[in-house]
This record gives structure tokens, sequence and C-alpha cells, in this order.
């Protein structure tokens, strides 16, 4: 059973210098570009080759663009300067969706219930600037192992957040929200397992209790080694499929992030803003076939996809991802962006 959610847009200052018209296989036409990050224009914390050129000629031709991506873990603003920084460009949180930015819909509908966070060190920054209440009727499994360390029985290195005892009196746990792929999967597997089951004590329910929010599906991502990395979706593959041998049933998962039709649309709207009027084409680059192709093909017009071979596709510019094909393949960002001006 899937969900989709979308994302509250801020109205974004026009792109300098309005839009060109780019001429393309169809004549001139008035486009944006939507911009992933991990693998199209950085690896590994570092620049890809030529993404600084690539941003430079679409700034220099007034292209607007924008970037939105799977990853997370931290704020829009502060990923806006990580990017701003990296691939010196001006750039503000209005120019950036994350795969968690949805969430900002769920706090206001989750606010007085009970749920459980999960994420990286930076989550509970990230759920107050969406209006989660952070350290009350929001907790994280961290909390709950220090309020009952026999729920997970091995070493855990602990945030300030104080124990929470969800054995005592108290509102039952709603819905888990995964911001962010976790940085201690045991523990977050255990009390996450326990938390969906519900019941008292804890884990002793035999359905499913709680809602379960997931950001990013992406199962690899590319990181600086030169094999892609196991991302969110690997994790909650191996809940579901922990559930599946506790419970003999399914998990119910509501998913945003890309491939989904919601984070396209968002995209679109943002870029309309940016660019000051509606576009005719809007190119997503990226470098993931089932999350950046997948998500572009099935938005249907005006996107048209174009995969980059520096990331999670290997298959070489010749080639084409034979489960999502795209409708170009490129080497890199820097010759996308040269074909498309």
């Amino acid at each position: 059973m899937w969900r989709r959610c979308l994302p509250p847009l801020r109205l974004a200052p026009r792109f300098r210098g309005g839009f060109r018209n780019v001429r393309g296989v169809s004549g001139a036409e008035r486009c944006g570009v939507v911009l992933d990050i991990d693998g199209v224009v950085r690896r590994g914390g570092e620049p890809i080759q030529g993404a600084k050129e690539a941003l430079w000629h679409l700034e220099k031709a007034s292209v607007p663009y924008i970037f939105m991506t799977n990853g997370g873990g931290v704020t829009e603003a502060k990923k806006a300067q990580e990017l701003s920084e990296l691939l010196e460009v001006e750039l503000d949180e209005s120019r950036v969706i994350l795969s968690h930015t949805p969430f900002r819909l769920q706090a206001e509908r989750l606010r007085s219930r009970r749920v459980v966070l999960v994420g990286g060190c930076e989550t509970e920054e990230v759920a107050r600037s969406y209006g989660f209440d952070v350290g009350g009727r929001a907790i994280t499994s961290s909390q709950i192992v220090l309020g009952s360390p026999d729920i997970y029985p091995w070493p855990v290195q602990h945030g300030e957040l104080p124990p929470v005892d969800v054995h005592a009196a108290g509102p039952p746990i709603e819905a888990v929200l995964i911001f962010y792929e976790p940085e201690n999967w045991g523990m977050e597997l255990q009390v996450l397992s326990d938390v969906l089951a519900g019941g008292l004590p804890l884990g002793s329910g035999a359905s499913q209790a709680a809602e379960l929010w997931v950001s990013n599906p992406d199962f690899l991502w590319q990181a600086g080694y030169p094999v892609p990395r196991f991302g969110m979706g690997a994790f909650v593959e191996s809940l579901q499929a922990l559930w599946r041998r506790r419970t003999g049933g399914e998990l119910r998962v509501e998913e945003c992030g890309k491939p989904f039709r919601v984070q396209f649309e968002a995209a679109r709207e943002l870029l309309s803003q940016v660019s000051g009027d509606t576009l005719d084409r809007i190119y997503m680059i990226g470098d993931n076939p089932a999350a950046d192709i997948r998500g572009a093909n099935q938005a249907g017009d005006p996107w048209r996809s174009i995969l980059v071979c520096t990331g999670v596709y290997q298959g070489g510019a010749a080639s084409n991802d034979q489960e999502d094909p795209a409708w170009r393949v490129e080497p890199d960002l820097l010759s996308a962006v040269r074909r498309l001006l």
C-alpha cells in the first residue's frame, strides 16, 4: 500500500536573466534542467570533472536549473550551502529538493502524536526545522533503548536526548519516519520491528500498529568507493524481510522521493517558479536508472531523461539501461549540457 506525498514549495526567486530558448532536436524550446547530485555533480565529496563548467554554461545561457536528490540527512538550507561551496555557484534552499522534503506535510498531521524518527546524526535538526516536537512526542530508537536497555542488549552510542520508557503509561507510537539511512542498522532493525508490531511489551503485537514512512527508495547510491553502496532501499528491504519472517505478512510502506511522480511534480512547479514561466521541456539528468530515469520517463511530457555514466550506471554512453532506458545517454554532465545548448 503506497501513499504519495507532495512537499510544499516556497516561492523561489526568478532565475536571473530569465530563461533561454534552447535549440534542441525539436527546435527552439523554453527548457529547464533538474540535476541529481551524487554521481552527477559530486562523487565522494568532490566535484565530478566538468561539473562546475557545466553549471557555468547553464548560468551563462540563463537556463534555469534546480537540484533534486534522494539524498538527505541535512536541512535544505545546509545542502544548498554545501553545494554552493562545492560547485562555486550561488544557491539557496529554494533550489533544492531532498528526499525527505515531503515530510514537512507530515509534521502538521502528526504534531500531537508520538512518532519515531530515524536517520543520521542531523536528523533531529531536520525534523525540528519541519516542525516535529523532537524530544517530546517525536522520539528516536536510541531514546527507546536508553529507556529499556534489554530491548537491544548490545553497546550503543547514544545522543543527548533523554531516555523514553515506552512501557510506561503514555501515548502509543503511531508512526515511524525514516529520514535517512541509519548509522546503526542492527539497533534500528530490532527496535523498529518492535515499534511496528506494537503491543505491551513492545513487539508483542501480531499486526502492524504504526505507519511506516520512507523518504528514499534507492537500493544503491554512488559514494567515493568505486562500487555503489547500499542505500536506504536496502535497509527497508531488510526491515521488510525481517517483518515477513516474523509475522508472515507484508509491511505497509508509505514512500516518497524519486522515482515517484509527486517528486517530479514538485520539481516541475519549482522550476516554473524559478524561471517565472511555464517550461516546454524539462531535462532530468541523473546517474541512477531506477530513480532518475524511471521517474522522468513515468512523469511523461514535458520531461526527458538523460543518463550519465559517472555514478550508479556503468554501462557506457554507447549503451543504455535495459530496464529503464533513458531518452539520451551521455558520458557526463558537461557532455549532456553541451549537447543541450
